[in-house]
Order: C-alpha cells, then sequence, then structure tokens
C-alpha cells in the first residue's frame, strides 16, 4: 500500500481540491484507491458522497484501530458506479477535531498507521486529506504515509507555510514516527498565469525549493468548483475548462505514482 498525505499548513489553498482531482485521475486511470478524510470540516466526504459523513467514521478508527472497525469505516463512493477500479471513503466528520491535539503523544501519532496496517481492502494508492495546520491529525497522517504531498498558493505566506511543512515530514522521519515517509514536493495551486504577483511568487518558490516545485502547476479554474459543487468526479465535468484541468491531474497523479520507484 502506498500512502500519501495532502497537507497545508494553512487553509484556503485548495488542499481538499487536489485531493478530489488525484482521486478522479485514479479513478480515470484504473488505479484503486482510498480517501481517507482527516480533516473535521469533512469537504472531501461531502465532494465524494454529495452528503455529510456518518459514523463510522475516521474518528472511531482512531479511538478504536481494530480491523473490523477500519473494515466498516471503508464505504464505496458513487463515483466508482461502472468503473473499471473501485474508489473507496473512510469518512471525515467534526469529532475528529476532538483528538486533533497541538502536541500528541508518539502512541497518538501512530494510530493512524497502526489502523491502516489492520485492514483486509487492498488499494494501489491511499490519499489522506489532512487538516489546514500541523497539529496531532496531520502529524498522525504523515506518520502512515510513504510520501508528503504539501499544497500551496503562490502567495505572500506560501514560503513560510510549505518550509513548515516539509521540515516537520523531515522531523518526524528523523524522530522515527514517519520511518517510510518522504517529501514528494510542492503542488502549486490555485495559480492565475496573468497575475504578476503570482509569477513573482511561482518563481519566489521555484528558487527555494528547486525540483520539489512539482509540475504541472495547477492554475484556477471554475471546473473544479463547479465539479466538487456536484459531487462528480472531475473527469465528467463537461464544462470548457474540464479537459486542462484533467490532464494536469493526470499529470500529477502519474508524478505520485512514479515516486513509488524512490522507496
Amino acid at each position: 500500500m502506498f500512502t500519501v498525505s495532502i497537507c497545508s499548513l494553512k487553509g484556503g489553498v485548495g488542499k481538499t481540491s487536489v485531493t478530489l482531482g488525484l482521486a478522479s485521475a485514479a479513478l480515470h486511470q484504473g488505479v484503486n484507491a482510498l480517501v481517507i478524510d482527516l480533516d473535521p470540516q469533512g469537504d472531501a466526504t461531502l465532494g465524494l458522497l454529495g452528503e455529510p459523513g456518518s459514523s463510522p467514521d475516521v474518528a472511531e478508527i482512531l479511538s478504536s484501530p481494530r480491523t473490523e472497525t477500519v473494515d466498516r469505516a471503508i464505504r464505496p463512493v458513487p463515483w466508482s458506479e461502472g468503473a473499471s477500479s473501485h474508489l473507496d471513503l473512510i469518512a471525515g466528520t467534526h469529532r475528529s477535531g476532538l483528538v486533533d491535539f497541538p502536541a500528541p503523544t508518539p502512541k497518538d501519532v501512530r494510530k493512524l498507521r497502526e489502523a491502516l496496517d489492520k485492514r483486509t481492502h487492498h488499494y494501489d494508492i491511499v490519499l489522506i486529506d489532512c487538516p489546514p495546520s500541523l497539529n496531532g491529525l496531520t502529524q498522525m497522517a504523515l506518520a502512515a504515509s510513504d510520501r508528503a504531498l504539501v499544497v500551496c498558493e503562490p502567495g505572500f505566506f506560501a514560503v513560510t507555510a510549505a518550509d513548515r511543512a516539509l521540515k516537520l515530514a523531515a522531523e518526524m522521519r528523523e524522530d522515527d514516527l514517519a520511518p517510510r515517509l518522504q517529501p514528494l514536493g510542492l503542488v502549486v495551486n490555485r495559480y492565475r498565469p496573468r497575475s504578476v504577483e503570482h509569477q513573482y511568487r511561482l518563481a519566489e518558490l521555484r528558487d527555494l525549493f528547486g525540483p520539489l516545485v512539482l509540475e504541472p502547476v495547477i492554475e484556477e479554474r471554475v471546473g473544479l468548483q463547479q465539479a466538487q459543487g456536484g459531487a462528480i468526479p472531475l473527469h465528467s465535468y463537461e464544462g470548457a475548462s474540464g479537459k486542462r484541468l484533467t490532464e494536469d491531474f493526470d499529470a500529477l497523479l502519474k508524478t505520485v505514482m512514479d515516486s513509488r520507484q524512490n522507496s
């Protein structure tokens, strides 16, 4: 099982949009995928199910990480009906916020990894949508992951936020809390190519982080929000911006899957 945490230090950068775009690309490419919604806001759950999550949810897994609990919490997503591969979800609800401690114990940090080791389902990739912070839930996700994918916007605070997220991943690996974890890179999201500010900030990110800034850069396009609003996979969206978006997320998923070779 290959597990990727999609994380960010701050909200509003489109972290869940990137998660759902990758999930849609996985389904389109015949890749069996599981999405774990660790964000107490539950936006990934809403985008995949078209309704809020309910129990059993990820909070129940964290409080009782037994095989039967994990298997009961995994539910199929309507997106995968008629598809050659399957897309499943472990739903997120506000209840997971009760364990999002600023300074979790090592035992707490390992809970999700231990829970996932007990599942009986097989997946080619697991995508974890993290909360917009570096607190306990995100640390649990990183401890369970092979790769960390940091989402950022081309804005004033992007450099500091990306740097802190990458440093946390490195520290957790050094402390043996996340022994398999490697940085996959930065996804620059909501980029507006005509914005001088965005051009400057993108160049700044590339100067500072080099090859960790992944291609393609995801441009701000209305299709992504419209697909999510309709709770449909991006690859089923028929609007004008759909083709470019699906090409970008197909390419991004290929980068993610290719990174397995560096394990």
